[in-house]
């Protein structure tokens, strides 16, 4: 398998809001490369020459600004699942703008968190069904703004509540592969999410994904959690020892699903009353975990 390790820029959020903040964190501090940048730290509406600038500023530090990425303030909307029209459409805006800005940064992708439906809208069959296949149409319109702009994929994240796109059945029917028009719909699988209230077997195992949806998912998030909940804790041994996500397993499971290649993200998201250097001791120790196990398994980052 082709694996970068990289990290989402979430860890940064009031913290280090600069890129020459969180820039020599990444590649001093944490020895990483890869970059998933959080919309988070991205004033909405901000002009595309700000991306120009920040993508040049991140490759002239010797790192990738691989792709961007819906952050905890979109994560509180709606967006495409949203029942009002005049909020879906505002929500269709924001990924218009969203698409233009990670081209003009010079990325691959962007995506995330795309749509969660109301209870109104998940509880009654009817309008479950015609939300789902509104959320379904927005990211076909979507796939071809991406492609016009030049991004390699949008991703749809699985997320941790029924009502978004939570299991295996529901995420694979909003994939794309792609055409001349449209850019592919991929997966970005984020490892601790399989905690949604009502699901079982397979739906609850995050090795299941990764065997089963590895292939079709080019970026996979990383975080330590447990069954309970979706802490996005770090990979220190106190968390370790709790937690359900191990490196080597995950990788194993990566290599059995036939991925040919796989970009790993750390997505750690500390409390915000958490002490700053406690935060960077964290992160470094979760980057050696994984460059650890990556050597391990003989696969270069």
């Amino acid at each position: 398998m082709d694996i970068q390790l990289g990290v989402n820029t979430c860890f940064a959020v009031k913290r280090w809001p600069g890129v020459e903040d969180w820039l020599p964190i990444v590649r001093d501090r944490l020895g990483l490369r890869l970059v998933q940048h959080s919309f988070d730290l991205v004033v909405d509406g901000a002009d595309p020459a700000i991306a120009a600038v920040l993508g040049r500023t991140v490759q002239a530090g010797g790192l990738e600004l691989h792709s961007t990425f819906t952050g905890l303030a979109a994560y509180s909307r709606n967006l495409l699942g949203d029942p009002d029209p005049v909020a879906r459409a505002a929500a269709t805006d924001w990924y218009e703008w969203a698409i233009g800005w990670t081209a003009a940064a010079g990325g691959r992708a962007t995506g995330g968190h795309v749509g969660a439906l109301s209870v109104a809208d998940w509880t009654d069959p009817d309008r479950r069904t015609a939300a789902w296949r509104s959320l379904r149409e927005s990211l076909s319109r979507l796939a071809g703004v991406a492609r016009d702009a030049g991004l390699d994929y949008l991703m749809v994240e699985n997320l941790a509540a029924a009502r978004e796109p939570s299991t295996m059945e529901n995420v694979r029917s909003l994939l794309y592969d792609g055409d001349a028009g449209r850019a592919p719909i991929r997966l970005c699988l984020d490892v601790g999410h399989m905690c949604v209230e009502g699901t079982s077997g397979s739906d609850r195992d995050p090795y299941a994904w990764l065997r089963e949806l590895g292939p079709v998912a080019p970026v996979v998030q990383l975080q330590q959690s447990d069954a309970g909940g979706d802490h996005h804790w770090p990979f220190t041994a106190d968390r370790n020892a709790v937690g359900r996500i191990d490196a080597d397993r995950v990788l194993e499971a990566l290599g059995e699903s036939g991925t040919e290649a796989c970009d790993l993200v750390l997505e750690v998201i500390p409390p915000f009353e958490q002490a700053d250097e406690a935060v960077l001791d964290d992160l470094v120790v979760s980057s050696e975990y994984w460059l650890e196990a990556l050597a391990r398994h003989g696969l270069p980052t």
